[in-house]
């Protein structure tokens, strides 16, 4: 018997590339892809079974989130899991009034990297402790 329910992180994460996929989507090799997931300008993820996997919310009309490497950066100070980056990126978390807040990723979309990078600094911090 087979477990049919699905894997909570796909609705967190949402949608993903191959690395053959993302490297067609930005342009590039899939080297470049590999290169840029070792220097943090790229979130990559591994499945349990050792599929790597990319969001596909890090990329927006054919380039890379602006600021993104600089948030992966950050975060790579609190923990290792890149799921809980993606996570932290990707999910809307309610605010002090109660109201659903844009996501990390959608913050930075709209140019709020100075907002993101503060909490991203914060995140991690508490990551950490």
């Amino acid at each position: 018997m087979t477990d049919e329910s699905p894997n909570p992180w796909a609705e967190i994460i949402g949608p993903c590339y191959t690395a053959a996929s993302l490297a067609r989507e930005l342009g590039w090799s899939e080297s470049d892809v590999a290169e840029a997931t070792a220097s943090l300008t790229v979130l990559e993820v591994k499945t349990s079974d050792g599929v790597l996997l990319y969001p596909a919310f890090q990329v927006w009309n054919g380039a890379l989130v602006e600021g993104l490497d600089a948030v992966l950066h950050i975060l790579s100070t609190g923990t290792e899991s890149r799921w809980t980056w993606a996570q932290w990126l990707n999910v809307r978390v309610d605010d002090e009034s109660g109201e659903e807040a844009s996501s990390a990723i959608e913050q930075l979309l709209t140019g709020q990297l100075d907002a993101v990078l503060r909490d991203a600094r914060h995140t991690a911090w508490a990551w950490s402790n």
